[in-house]
């Protein structure tokens, strides 16, 4: 079966961004606090004569006791003297650090109380020529007034380290997505940060890494360098082990509109002009005119379908709920329909073999064919009867539609099992104690006068 994501959300987003990129799967970069750290050589060039910068990225910070020295870089450029742009996490543990210094030595730092730990969220610093600002998962948390320009293109851009003279301040968490603009973002182009990926084409986009040249907790020892994807440039990985779950790529944070759909067994799901089989997130990603892209990940799982049976006498159950039932008459000979058997149980009118179709979330699956080898009673015919009150409370009334010389009441469960037995004489009607069944599903089945009908019926 071939399933497509046709959703109002994807069309939207097909509206807005017709330039459609292929579906993928990323990564991000996990730092083990000792020595891992990026390196852009010169990185502070990027901010020269710029009217305003903006640092973006995506943190997982770990560290729960951050203290001198041991405080977590997440990215930026620092010397103490002309040129500070960072984020820092520092004493206590859910403190962000940002601080801008200009040319002349004058620096502003402010701080946000809520980052949170072990959970991935976004952060962002920006300078406009008046201002410094946090923002944090879209929101401006903090801003001071600030002014000047750096003017020193000579000093390292790091990621997972924030240099503080001879001391190393080395992350002890995850980063993705690393963008350093040559302006000042406002709060709609941040909100599409959070949403997506910034746009490569951007002009005044200085450096993009998003961290997804290797494999997550693969084996990545090849791998040297992250690749800016702005203009192509290398920097370094320094101390990374590149194997296993930490001081490698690992799993990165999942951006955009996130749609969770199921792929039938031995089906395929149309994404983005592409025909997925396997199971796994598949990230779709929209080129926007706003500087920054907008992203729909899809997360495809697959499909279990209920499609087991329970027997009890000529009566057949499906053991699905919440579903759509197609019973057959199967053999070698291939399956014939039955038509109008749409029920979750069937009675067989006659010996032979019977299957069922369960449709559950849009995928169908057949049970195993059943051996019908006896009828016992007629039961082409069933008596009408009626059922109070619904759903059932400890007490179920039955009340036959007419009178019958021996009528015997059987309650079945969802597994087959017959869980209460009553014959009633010739009355037509009885109270049936169910106070000791659990709530759930259950069937009733009923024998009089030679004929059965099966109902089912919920205890509540």
């Amino acid at each position: 079966m071939k399933q497509q994501y046709t959703s109002a959300v994807l069309l939207a987003f097909c509206l807005a961004f017709p330039a459609l990129l292929s579906a993928q799967s990323n990564a991000s970069l996990d730092f083990d606090g000792v020595d891992d750290q990026v390196v852009v050589e010169n990185g502070s060039a990027a901010l020269v004569d710029a009217p305003g910068y903006t640092l973006s990225c995506w943190v997982y910070p770990t560290n729960t006791a951050p203290s001198y020295p041991d405080f977590d870089g997440f990215a930026g450029i620092r010397n103490e003297f002309d040129a500070a742009f960072y984020l820092l996490q520092i004493a206590p543990a859910t403190t962000v650090e940002g601080r801008f210094q200009n040319s002349e030595g004058s620096e502003v730092t402010i701080t946000f109380g809520g980052l949170a730990l072990n959970t991935w969220q976004h952060l962002a610093l920006v300078y406009d020529g008046a201002e410094l600002a946090i923002w944090h998962d879209g929101d401006l948390v903090v801003s001071q007034p600030a002014s000047g320009a750096i003017t020193n293109g000579s000093e390292p851009f790091y990621i997972g380290n924030v240099q503080f003279n001879a001391v190393p301040f080395l992350l002890d968490g995850r980063v993705d997505e690393v963008a350093l603009f040559q302006r000042a973002l406002n709060g709609e182009e941040i909100g599409c940060l959070v949403s997506g990926a910034p746009d490569p084409t951007d002009t005044d986009l200085a450096y993009y890494f998003d961290m997804n040249e290797g494999v997550p907790n693969g084996n990545n020892t090849t791998i040297t360098a992250l690749t800016d994807q702005v203009n192509g440039l290398s920097a370094a990985l320094e101390g990374f082990a590149l194997n296993g779950s930490t001081s490698n790529f690992v799993e990165s944070p999942v951006l955009g509109s996130v749609i969770q759909e199921a792929l039938c067994e031995g089906g395929s799901y149309l994404f983005n002009g592409e025909t997925l089989t396997e199971p796994g997130s598949y990230t779709a990603t929209f080129q926007a005119s706003s500087g920054c892209d907008s992203t729909v990940v899809l997360q495809l799982v697959v499909a279990e379908v209920d499609n087991g049976v329970v027997q009890n006498g000529s009566t057949i159950i499906a053991t699905a709920t919440e579903a759509e039932y197609q019973w057959y008459v199967c053999g070698t000979s291939g399956n014939t329909l039955i038509q109008g058997a749409t029920a979750q149980y069937y009675q067989a009118p006659f010996v032979g073999q019977f299957a069922v179709e369960v449709t559950q979330d849009g995928c169908s699956a057949l049970s195993e064919c059943v051996t019908v080898t006896s009828i016992g009673i007629e039961e082409r015919q069933a008596p009408l009867f009626t059922l109070s009150p619904v759903p059932a409370g400890d007490v179920l009334t039955v009340e036959l539609s007419r009178p019958a010389q021996q009528a015997l009441l059987t309650v079945v469960d969802m597994t087959g099992r017959e869980v209460l037995t009553r014959g009633i004489g010739a009355a037509r009607k009885a109270n049936l104690d169910v106070s000791a069944l659990r709530p759930g599903a259950y069937f009733l089945r009923v024998q009089a006068d030679g004929v059965t009908r099966v109902v089912r019926f919920v205890r509540g």
